[in-house]
C-alpha cells in the first residue's frame, strides 16, 4: 500500500508541476549605473549562486543555469556562443520548466542522452536524502521529470530519494544522507563511464563518502542509477574544519588518516565534526585521476589535494592549503563552493567560486571568475569577483522598494532600502536608499543609479539598517511624505516641504512619536486610508509576519498615532511558516476597479493578495496565495505603479538577494520564445577514411572558428580542440579501437560524425 502511494505521488507531481504555468508577465527596462547600462537589471541579484552548464534549447552549445541558495532560486541563460568571452541572454523562461529545488543542484548528464539531469537536495521537510531528476527535451525545451528508485524488500524507502544496499546484510538498505548545507561532487570517479557520488555524510563529515554508480558494471547500461557504498573514508584523508583549508592526509594508501598502527582502517573521530562542506572532484594535472577541491563552512579559503592513487582507490598525497596559492587565493566570506564549467566559450573549463552560507558572507562581491588559461591542462587566473553581478541591480541584501516621482520630471522614480552589504571583516549593519532617477519617457522607463546613500540614512548604522521606504501624504499638503522602517521596528518620517509635482525636498521629523510606533523587528511600512475616515493611516508588516494597523487619530495637516497598534493583525494575515517563525511581511496597496487590494511579501517569497480589505482583524478575502505565481526567493517586497503609462499596474519585486525583480501584472503562458528555442541548424560533416586507423579528415562546410569534441562509446571526452580551417585533421592512432563521436559547433551550428577507429 505504502508504495502504491508514493507512486500515485510520483504521478501527480509529473502531472501538476510540469504543465504549462501563467504568471505574471515578467519585463526588463534599461538601468544604467556610472554611464554603462547593465546586461541584466531585473533579474533579482545574487548572494550565494551554484552554477552549472546545460543546453536549454537542444541547440548543441552549453547554456548557463544559476541556482541561488540563498532563496532557491533558478536563473536561466542562454549562450550567444561568443568564443573567448563570456556571452550569455537571460532568458527567464526556461526557469519554467525546472521542478522546485532547495539547497544544492548538480546538473550533469547521467545517461548521456545529450540532456543534463538534476542532482538536488530532496524536498520532503526534514530529509536529508538526495534525489534525482531526468531531463528531457520537448519542443526543444529543456524539461524534467522525477526518478525512481526500485528497493526491492524495503517497504520504507522512499523511491524518490537514492538508497544504498546496507552493509549490515542482503537485503537491507541505508539512505544517503547529505547535510543540506553541503555541495557533493556527481562525477565518473572510477572511469567507467558512469556518475559516482563523492560527499562528506550528514553527521559523519571528517572524511569523504565514495558510493560507486554500478550500473554499467550489473548490466543496466547508462540509464540506470545503482549506488553502492564502496569507501568511507576515500582519499585517506582527514578534515574536520578546524585547520583552516588543510587536512590531514595519510601516510598509506591502505590507512585512513589519522593513520594508526600497522596501516589498519580507522573509523571517524565523531567528537570532531564540523557542520558542512562543498565538494568538487576534476582531474587538475590530467593524470587519468580525480583531484578535490573543498570548502569549509567555517573558512573563507578553498582546500586543494592532489590525488596520487588511482581510479580504483583514491589517495591524497600533497596538498595546496590556499588554492590557488600559484594566483590570486580564494578569501571568500563565507563558506565558498568551487564550480567547473566553461563559461567563456574557449573550450577550457574554467573556475567559479561563490560563498555557500546563505546567512552571512559575501553578497556583491561574490562571483569569482577564475579563467583557465594553460594551454593544457589547468591554471585559473582570477578575471573578476562579480562576474553577472556587476550587471545587476544588486545592493547586497533584502531590497525594500517603493515608487514615487522624487525630482518632479512626471515620470515614476525608483527608491530601493536594503538591510545592508557584505563589508570585511564582518558587517553586514550597513543600509541605505538608493536612489533610481527615470530618465526615460512617459511610456519607456530607464532608470538611473543617482544615489547611493539617498537622504543620508546611512549615519543609523550600523546600529540602525534593514530600511524599507513607503511614500503617502501624511500631512494633506499634496505633496508624499516618506516613512522609513527598518530593523529597530520603529519609524523615520521625512516631511516633504516642496508642494505638488515638484522635486521632493525633506525635512525629517524628529518627533518621538515616529520611535514609538514600535512592532518588534523589521518594520515595513506602507500609507493607506485603511478605515475610510478621509486620514491616511500606517500599516506596517514585521519580522513576525502579522501586518499591524495603526489608525491616524490627529488632522488631515496633522497626523497623530499611538505606539501600540489599533489592529494587531490586520485580515489575520500572517506570513510565517510556522506559529512562532519569522515571517517578514511587507505589505502594498493599489486600488483595484472595485476596491482596494492588499498584496504581501514574506519570507517564502511568494506573493500573498486579499481584497475586500478594511480595518479589521477579521480574514481578508483571499485571492491566491502564490498570486501571479510569482516566487523571488526568501523575504519578497512588492511595490506597484503603472510605470509605462498603459493603464496596467508593473510590480517591483526585492528580495533577500539584493536585488529587483520586474513584472506586468497580467498572466500570461510561461512558455520560450520561438527565436529561444529554435535549434541550430545542423553542421553536416564529411568525414574520411572511415573506419580509420591513424588519422581521419572532418571537412567543415564553414570558415568560421569550430570547437570539437571527441567521445567514446561510453561518453567519456577524449579529446577536444579548435580549428580555424575548415577541416580537422586528427590523430587517431591512440584511441583504443571502437566507436567514437566527435562533434563540431561553428557559428551556432552543431554537427555529429561517427567514427570507427580500428587496429
Amino acid at each position: 500500500m505504502r508504495y502504491a502511494l508514493l507512486f500515485t505521488l510520483v504521478l501527480s507531481y509529473c502531472a501538476t508541476a510540469f504543465a504549462q504555468m501563467k504568471m505574471f508577465q515578467r519585463i526588463t527596462a534599461p538601468v544604467f549605473k556610472d554611464g554603462v547600462e547593465l546586461a541584466y537589471p531585473f533579474t533579482g541579484g545574487l548572494n550565494n549562486p551554484q552554477f552549472n552548464a546545460a543546453d536549454l534549447n537542444n541547440d548543441g552549445i552549453q547554456d548557463l543555469v544559476i541556482f541561488d541558495r540563498g532563496g532557491n532560486v533558478v536563473l536561466t541563460f542562454i549562450n550567444r556562443g561568443i568564443p573567448g568571452e563570456p556571452s550569455y541572454e537571460y532568458v527567464w523562461q526556461y526557469a519554467c520548466f525546472f521542478p522546485k529545488v532547495v539547497n544544492y543542484m548538480v546538473m550533469r548528464d547521467f545517461n548521456k542522452d545529450g540532456a543534463m539531469d538534476i542532482f538536488c537536495a530532496a524536498l520532503q521537510d526534514g530529509s536529508q536524502e538526495m534525489q534525482v531528476f531526468q531531463g528531457y527535451y520537448e519542443n526543444n525545451v529543456l524539461k524534467f521529470k522525477p526518478v525512481s528508485f526500485y528497493y526491492p524488500g524495503c517497504n520504507f524507502c522512499n523511491p524518490l530519494h537514492i538508497w544504498y544496499p546496507s552493509l549490515s546484510g542482503v537485503g537491507n538498505w541505508s539512505n544517503l544522507s547529505v547535510a543540506s548545507s553541503d555541495v557533493p561532487s556527481i562525477d565518473d570517479i572510477d572511469g567507467d563511464g558512469d556518475l559516482d557520488i563523492v560527499t562528506f555524510a550528514a553527521g559523519n563529515t571528517t572524511h569523504l563518502w565514495y558510493l560507486r554508480n554500478e550500473s554499467v558494471e550489473m548490466g543496466y547500461g547508462l540509464d540506470s542509477l545503482k549506488f553502492r557504498l564502496v569507501d568511507n573514508c576515500w582519499g585517506r584523508f582527514y578534515e574536520d574544519g578546524f585547520s583552516g583549508c588543510r587536512a590531514v592526509l595519510s601516510c598509506h594508501p591502505d590507512s585512513c588518516a589519522p593513520c594508526s598502527n600497522g596501516f589498519g582502517f580507522q573509523a571517524d573521530d565523531r567528537e570532531q565534526r564540523h557542520p558542512g562542506a562543498t565538494v568538487l572532484t576534476y582531474d587538475h594535472d590530467g593524470n587519468g585521476v580525480k583531484d578535490l577541491i573543498w570548502g569549509n563552512i567555517t573558512n573563507d579559503c578553498l582546500g586543494f589535494i592532489y590525488n596520487g592513487g588511482t581510479a580504483e582507490k583514491a589517495w591524497m598525497t600533497s596538498q595546496d592549503t590556499l588554492f590557488p596559492s600559484f594566483n590570486t587565493p580564494v578569501n571568500l566570506p563565507k563558506f565558498p563552493a568551487a564550480f567547473y564549467l566553461d563559461i567563456d566559450n574557449d573550450g577550457k573549463k574554467d573556475l567559479i567560486v561563490s560563498p555557500n552560507n546563505p546567512t552571512v558572507g559575501e553578497d556583491r562581491n561574490c562571483v569569482w571568475f577564475y579563467k583557465n588559461t594553460a594551454n593544457t591542462g589547468h591554471q585559473f587566473e582570477l578575471q573578476t569577483k562579480n562576474l553577472f553581478v556587476e550587471n545587476m541591480i544588486d545592493v547586497g541584501s533584502s531590497t525594500h522598494p517603493a515608487i514615487a516621482d522624487v525630482d518632479g520630471n512626471g515620470l515614476l522614480d525608483l527608491v530601493v532600502g536594503n538591510n545592508g552589504f557584505f563589508t570585511p571583516p564582518s558587517n553586514f549593519n550597513n543600509g541605505r536608499l538608493y536612489l533610481f532617477l527615470n530618465i526615460g519617457t512617459p511610456s519607456e522607463p530607464r532608470f538611473m543609479l543617482a544615489d547611493v546613500d539617498w537622504l543620508g540614512m546611512s549615519q543609523y548604522t550600523p546600529h540602525d539598517y534593514d530600511f524599507a521606504p513607503a511614500f503617502g501624504d501624511l500631512d494633506g499638503d499634496g505633496d508624499l511624505d516618506l516613512l522609513v522602517g527598518s530593523v529597530g521596528g520603529a519609524l523615520y518620517f521625512f516631511r516633504n516641504t516642496a508642494g505638488p509635482n515638484n522635486p521632493m525636498t525633506f525635512q525629517q521629523d524628529f518627533n518621538p512619536m515616529w520611535v514609538s510606533m514600535y512592532v518588534g523587528t523589521s518594520s515595513t511600512p506602507a500609507i493607506v486610508d485603511l478605515d475610510g475616515d478621509g486620514l491616511q493611516d500606517v500599516v506596517m508588516g514585521e519580522f513576525q509576519g502579522n501586518i499591524n494597523f495603526f489608525k491616524n487619530i490627529g488632522t488631515p495637516t496633522t497626523p497623530l498615532f499611538n505606539s501600540l497598534p489599533t489592529i494587531q493583525k490586520i485580515g489575520n494575515i500572517d506570513t510565517d511558516l510556522f506559529p512562532g517563525a519569522p515571517g517578514y511581511s511587507a505589505p502594498a496597496f493599489f486600488q483595484a476597479p472595485d476596491g482596494l487590494r492588499l498584496v504581501t511579501g514574506g519570507i517564502k517569497g511568494q506573493l500573498e493578495a486579499y481584497s475586500d480589505i478594511t480595518a479589521t482583524a477579521s480574514p481578508y478575502t483571499l485571492i491566491s496565495l502564490t498570486w501571479g505565481n510569482v516566487d523571488e526567493g526568501n523575504r519578497s517586497c512588492p511595490a506597484f505603479a503603472d510605470l509605462d503609462g498603459d493603464g496596467i499596474l508593473e510590480m517591483v519585486v526585492g528580495n533577500q538577494r539584493g536585488g529587483l525583480s520586474l513584472y506586468k501584472t497580467v498572466m500570461v503562458d510561461c512558455e520560450v520564445p520561438v527565436s529561444a528555442k529554435e535549434p541550430a541548424a545542423s553542421l553536416p560533416l564529411s568525414v574520411s577514411p572511415n573506419p580509420a586507423r591513424d588519422w581521419v579528415l572532418i571537412l567543415i562546410p564553414s570558415e568560421a572558428p569550430a570547437r570539437w569534441q571527441s567521445f567514446n562509446a561510453l561518453g567519456q571526452l577524449v579529446a577536444q580542440g579548435e580549428s580555424f580551417s575548415g577541416s580537422l585533421q586528427l590523430s587517431v592512432g591512440h584511441w583504443q579501437p571502437g566507436i567514437y563521436f566527435i562533434e563540431v559547433v561553428a557559428e551556432g551550428r552543431r554537427g555529429v560524425a561517427k567514427v570507427l577507429v580500428r587496429q
